[in-house]
């Protein structure tokens, strides 16, 4: 899954681009907290989370597969304001993740990163910390299955 995205103001935000199983409800499949702490909504999702609630403004890589979260990472990458950016995320046969931001590796292997007999939907899904507006733009999206 590849998607590219950019906020227009990466403030008071939270961000999650990834796959996710949850198509039913309109709850975003991740969210950070104080702490670092992450929430996982989803039961298998996979995917790159920004969320300013957390104590570390970054992009965060995080996968959750059947209800148990995968060792979430840190990119030390921080979004700017209205820049475009390439994510992309390939997920082996076994559930481990690779991530690329702009074509370049990111982390490691994320192991236990999702189900892979669980079908998931790409998403772009966000929401604004405060009652001021957020606009999230994705402009191209790449979705390929290899058997």
């Amino acid at each position: 899954c590849e998607l590219r995205v950019a906020i227009d103001d990466i403030t008071t935000v939270a961000v999650f681009v990834g796959l996710t199983d949850q198509i039913a409800d309109l709850e975003i499949p991740f969210t950070l907290a104080a702490g670092d702490a992450l929430t996982s909504n989803a039961t298998n999702a996979v995917g790159i989370l920004y969320d300013t609630a957390a104590d570390t403004d970054n992009w965060w890589l995080v996968g959750v597969k059947a209800d148990v979260d995968a060792t979430k990472q840190n990119t030390a990458l921080a979004p700017s304001n209205n820049a475009f950016e390439t994510w992309r995320i390939e997920l082996t046969a076994t559930g481990e993740a690779n991530f690329y931001r702009n074509g370049v590796a990111i982390g490691t292997q994320m192991a236990n990163a999702t189900t892979p007999s669980v079908l998931l939907t790409p998403v772009v899904a966000a929401f604004s910390r405060t009652n001021a507006s957020r606009n999230i733009d994705t402009d191209a999206a790449l979705l390929q299955v290899q058997r």
